[in-house]
C-alpha cells in the first residue's frame, strides 16, 4: 500500500513537471513568434510619453511618421483626441531657436 501511494504522488509530480515544461515551451514560442512578426511590422506608429493623471485618467503621446497625436484616456470614456499636430524637424527648430536668440 505505501509503495502504491509512493508510485502515485511520483507519477503525480512527473505529470506536473511535463505540464509545466509544455506550458513553458508553449510561452516561448509564442514570445518568439510575436517579436519577429513585431519586427516585421512595417507601422512607424510609437507612444512617445504617457503621464498618469490618476488611477482611471492619462494623457499619452502618439506619433506615425511625422504627426503627433495627444490622446487621454479614461476608463469611463475611453480614448479621446486632443490634439494632434505635425511633428516639426530639428533643424527648423534649432533655426527658430537662434532667431529668438538674436
Amino acid at each position: 500500500m505505501e509503495q502504491s501511494l509512493t508510485m502515485m504522488l511520483l507519477q503525480s509530480i512527473a505529470a506536473l513537471a511535463g505540464v509545466l515544461a509544455l506550458f513553458a515551451l508553449f510561452v516561448w514560442g509564442m514570445k518568439r513568434f510575436q517579436s519577429h512578426t513585431l519586427s516585421s511590422n512595417t507601422s512607424n506608429m510609437r507612444v512617445l510619453q504617457r503621464l498618469s493623471l490618476d488611477s482611471r485618467h492619462s494623457l499619452i503621446e502618439v506619433q506615425h511618421g511625422n504627426k503627433h497625436y495627444i490622446l487621454s484616456t479614461s476608463s469611463a470614456e475611453g480614448v479621446n483626441l486632443i490634439e494632434s499636430f505635425e511633428a516639426e524637424s530639428i533643424e527648423d527648430s534649432e533655426m527658430k531657436v537662434q532667431t529668438l536668440d538674436d
